[in-house]
């Protein structure tokens, strides 16, 4: 019995610690984003828009440093992946409601450019199968992975290129 223990205890050890060491490299990437600011939190109304088309269901996968698909902010809870709503405003922002984190809204002013990619950091699919805004929060471009439940809503939005 007691052969079998140690092994079995180093083998808990080295994963606690492995855990450990993921949790310190998560939080010190945190502070290291500490100099963006805090993303925007109002309604389409409060922009003074209306829906154009939405809400769509669908995923929020992250967000990246534009360019940089594997480098995750996640600062401001921005690389949190959850469940969202998606509404394009009619004068071009875009509504994130996301569940379980805070929601977005990135201002038609803020957006550079919508596209479509194979993934990024948590998520890649192949293909174009997600929706990336790309957005200036203060002075660091952003890009933002959406996957959309609906391929229709994916390709509307994507044709929307023009509120951009």
């Amino acid at each position: 019995m007691s052969e079998r223990l140690v092994p079995v205890l180093l083998l808990a050890v080295l994963f606690a610690a492995a855990l450990a060491a993921m949790a310190w490299g998560w939080k010190r990437r945190g502070r290291s984003q500490h100099h963006l600011p805090a993303p925007a939190d109002q309604t389409l109304a409060q922009l003074g828009e209306g829906a154009d088309h939405g809400p769509v269901d669908g995923v929020y996968v992250d967000t990246v440093l534009a360019e940089q698909p594997l480098e995750r902010v996640v600062a401001h809870g921005l690389g949190q992946r959850a469940k969202v709503r998606v509404t394009l405003g009619d004068g071009g922002s875009w509504r994130l409601e996301r569940e379980g984190a805070p929601d977005l809204t990135i201002s038609a002013a803020d957006l550079a450019e919508v596209t479509s990619g194979p993934g990024m950091a948590g998520k890649f699919i192949g293909g174009d199968g997600l929706l990336i805004l790309r957005w200036r929060l203060g002075d660091q471009l952003l890009d933002t992975g959406l996957r959309l439940a609906r391929r229709a809503d994916h390709d509307l939005l994507l044709s929307r290129k023009e509120h951009a």
